[in-house]
């Protein structure tokens, strides 16, 4: 995989975050407005990301194949995540609110999950994971794959991150979204561990590298809200804290997979 325009800015972009973080932990500043600034420059990250992406994607023909399509939905999962990020941000930047729950920035954070789980579908039919449910192993691992996801979800989502309670309270959309998200995080991991699984032995060439990064970055994303949600249970989150690096990291991760499916290489 070799570096592009698109994957320069990624780097200068993270690195400049997590100065930008480290200055905040050694201030331990935490409801100033440096705070809300640090969310508002994840939610550009992911809203400029998605947008090269979506640029990568015409490379591919856009819709017109898989791979394009893969690149495509992928890209606009992370849109959609930015998008949803910057509204989080305006409430208490702009409007200078907590974010209310359910708010307008889960819009976009629910559409991210299956616009990410449809792109990497795509992206396996390039990387050769139907070949291997042709095998018994490849059948295998598409039953227990989802089961080691489900469990590890589980532990964490539901017996660390909410000590084991689940408050069913609220209106109807706050109560889907209490339901919604474990089960988004759920299909992350499952899918991140079903294409590794699946496509590994058949990975090779340009497509090998950028999609175990994508790979990683959607594990990342699983500890980013796994993070998050632990924070926000024992009341230890604010702006700026570590769960917002890890979704610095893992934003970065997936568009630097992304990036790579770059063909204009420079």
């Amino acid at each position: 995989m070799k570096f592009n325009k698109y994957t320069f800015f990624l780097i200068g972009y993270l690195i400049q975050n997590i100065i930008f973080w480290i200055g905040i932990q050694f201030s331990k500043i935490t409801d100033l407005p440096i705070n809300l600034l640090y969310s508002f420059s994840n939610g550009f990250l992911g809203t400029a990301a998605g947008i090269m992406g979506i640029l990568i994607s015409r490379h591919w023909g856009g819709s017109k194949s898989a791979v394009g399509k893969g690149v495509l939905l992928i890209s606009l999962g992370i849109t959609s995540w930015g998008l949803g990020t910057l509204i989080w941000s305006f409430y208490n930047f702009v409007l200078h609110v907590p974010v209310p729950y359910p708010s307008w920035a889960d819009l976009g954070y629910t559409l991210a999950v299956p616009l990410w789980t449809i792109g990497v579908f795509y992206l396996s039919k390039a990387t050769g994971a139907k070949f291997s449910l042709r095998q018994l192993r490849g059948r295998l691992m598409l039953i227990l794959l989802p089961l080691l996801a489900a469990v590890a979800s589980y532990y964490f989502l539901y017996v660390i991150a909410r000590k084991s309670s689940f408050v069913v309270e609220g209106g109807l959309l706050k109560i889907f979204l209490d339901f919604y998200y474990p089960l988004g995080d759920w299909i992350i991991l499952t899918v991140a561990f079903l294409i590794f699984g699946l496509s590994l032995q058949y990975l090779g060439g340009r497509f090998r590298w950028p999609v175990m990064i994508l790979i990683l970055g959607f594990v990342f994303m699983f500890i980013s809200d796994f993070t998050f949600s632990y924070t926000t249970t024992v009341e230890s989150y604010y702006n700026g804290h570590l769960a917002d690096l890890l979704f610095t990291v893992a934003i970065f991760v997936i568009s630097f997979g992304v990036a790579g499916f770059d063909t204009k290489e420079t």
